[in-house]
């Protein structure tokens, strides 16, 4: 996991002039949640959020993509933060930036035939050259790192790496500050890979960590549809179950494209959606259905307001 960010943000502290509180949003989902925040991000102003609030989101690193489990993002999460606390990355995580850093630099094409082939060149390296497992901690950073890019250029004749990787790999990761910050958990309740165990195991993790824990009842696109009137008039047990409708699409999805026209998880005009009026109605509307992370183990509604409701109060 790490947060977007340019890599020349990346060697910069926190100064006096620097936002003083950042909501690192952590996505279940890679596409429909990610639009959405960008979108609210964007039009900040208008909506009324403070200049001295970021919203940051944290993206999968490359062995990552394709990840669902709520559990899994956020034990990978913790994982990450336990090792920028204590100064250590494994070797997956040496791996993982290593990719990162190839992707920003535009070394590596968009291609997932390439960065596949890329990706188990640096496993067999890992494992094979160095004796290392994935799993163990890095013993050496700078020289097991050029060991790495050595042989990659070796082996796959990828294009000579820039010295600067080095601080690219140091400073990558979460600038999480436990004293000024928030993590922010934005997840839906899917029955079908989100067990019951796994949701009291999660919650509770969140609460003993100080994470936001923002789920939704039964998926994101509720909280979309809560940015309309609307919303109110959909039968509520339907909304729940929420039953296909055609073989790729369900029923709170099509109630959306009802009201967004256009709606895909892939692409949709969520500018429409980030705008005070919009914001403040699915506030208002998430009141009448539950907010109660207890609760909406089986009950439909969302927490999604709440956190935006908490990001709007913070001082300008």
């Amino acid at each position: 996991m790490r947060e977007r960010k340019t890599f020349a943000q990346r060697t910069r502290t926190r100064s006096s002039q620097e936002a003083k509180r950042k909501y690192f949003l952590v996505y279940e989902g890679s596409e429909t949640e990610i639009q959405y925040f960008d979108a609210v991000a964007a039009n900040k102003e208008e909506i009324g959020i403070s200049p001295l609030v970021t919203l940051v989101p944290i993206l999968r690193s490359y062995s990552e993509e394709g990840w669902s489990n709520p559990a899994k993002i956020l034990e990978r999460v913790i994982g990450n933060l336990d090792e920028k606390e204590k100064a250590y990355i494994s070797y997956e995580t040496l791996l993982n930036r290593i990719m990162d850093y190839m992707y920003e630099e535009k070394i590596l094409s968009s291609s997932r035939a390439q960065g596949n082939a890329v990706w188990k060149m640096l496993v067999w390296i890992c494992q094979e050259k160095l004796e290392k497992s994935l799993a163990y901690d890095v013993e050496d950073l700078e020289e097991d790192c050029r060991a790495v890019i050595r042989l990659l250029n070796e082996k796959a004749g990828i294009v000579p790496i820039s010295e600067d990787i080095m601080d690219y790999i140091r400073s990558d990761g979460i600038t999480y500050d436990p004293n000024f910050d928030k993590i922010c958990l934005i997840i839906d309740r899917d029955r079908a890979s989100f067990s019951l165990n796994q949701y009291e195991y999660v919650w509770k993790k969140c609460r003993e960590k100080g994470f936001g824990f923002y789920v939704t009842n039964p998926c994101f696109e509720f909280w979309l549809l809560l940015h309309f009137d609307e919303v109110l008039k959909i039968d509520k047990d339907t909304l729940l179950e929420n039953p296909k409708v055609t073989a790729k699409r369900r029923f709170t999805e099509q109630e959306l494209r009802k009201l967004l026209p256009g709606y895909t998880k892939g692409k949709y005009h969520a500018e429409i959606l980030a705008t005070r009026d919009r914001i403040l109605k699915a506030i208002q509307n998430e009141k009448s259905f539950s907010e109660n992370a207890d609760e909406l183990r089986e009950k439909i509604g969302s927490r999604i307001g709440i956190m935006l409701g908490e990001i709007l109060e913070e001082e300008t």
